[in-house]
C-alpha cells in the first residue's frame, strides 16, 4: 500500500498495481518534492506514466487543479480508477494511452497548457531534451511549464542545455525538477 503524504487526504492509502508492473514512488522522496514545489494550488498537473496514480494524487490532495492521469498498461489503469473512487475524487482526467497519443489527444481536444508535468517512465522510454521539446511543440507545455524527471541516475546535463536543473536526490530516486532557461 501507498499512503498519501500531504494535504487533505493525508494518511488515506492507496492500492498499487504488481512491482512488476510498476515501482512506487518512496515516501520520503514524494514529501520532498512536494516540500520543494511549494503551494500548487489550482495549478495544471500531468502525470504521464502514472502507475498507481500516488503522485498525481498528492498533486490533486494538495490543491493541484486540472489534474491528468495516464497509463498505458490496463492494470495499472484499473488501480487509478479503484485509487481516485476510494477517495471520491470524480473530476480528475485519467488516461489509458501511449504516452505519445496521450499528448497528442491532450493537444487536440483539450487545448490545455501544463503547469506542472510529472515524467516517471518505464525504464525503456529514456526523456531527453528532444522528449520535452517535443511536448512543448504539441502545445501542452510552454517555458513556464515545470517539467519534473524522476530518475535513478543523475541527468545529462549536457542533453538539457535549454534548462536550469535542481536535482533533489532521495534514497536512489532522484527528482529532477527543470525549468526553462
Amino acid at each position: 500500500m501507498i499512503r498519501i503524504i500531504g494535504g487533505i487526504y493525508k494518511h488515506r492509502l492507496l492500492d498499487q498495481p504488481p512491482m512488476e508492473i510498476t515501482r512506487c514512488t518512496k515516501d520520503m522522496a514524494k514529501e520532498g518534492l512536494f516540500n520543494s514545489l511549494g503551494d500548487i494550488s489550482n495549478k495544471s498537473f500531468l502525470d504521464l506514466f502514472s502507475g498507481s496514480g500516488s503522485i498525481a494524487i498528492e498533486a490533486y490532495s494538495r490543491g493541484a487543479r486540472p489534474v491528468y492521469l495516464n497509463d498505458e498498461n490496463h492494470e495499472a489503469k484499473r488501480t487509478i480508477m479503484r485509487n481516485l473512487l476510494s477517495l471520491g475524487i470524480f473530476d480528475a482526467n485519467v488516461y489509458g494511452l501511449k504516452d505519445l497519443d496521450c499528448l497528442k489527444d491532450l493537444s487536440q481536444n483539450k487545448k490545455i497548457v501544463f503547469d506542472i508535468i510529472f515524467l516517471d517512465p518505464p525504464y525503456v522510454i529514456k526523456i531527453t531534451n528532444n522528449y520535452l521539446k517535443m511536448i512543448k511543440e504539441l502545445d501542452v507545455a510552454d517555458n513556464n511549464t515545470l517539467f519534473i524527471i524522476e530518475s535513478d541516475a543523475p541527468l545529462d546535463i549536457d542533453d538539457f542545455m535549454d534548462y536550469n536543473i535542481k536535482a533533489l536526490k532521495y534514497g536512489r530516486s532522484i527528482m529532477n525538477l527543470l525549468r526553462s532557461k
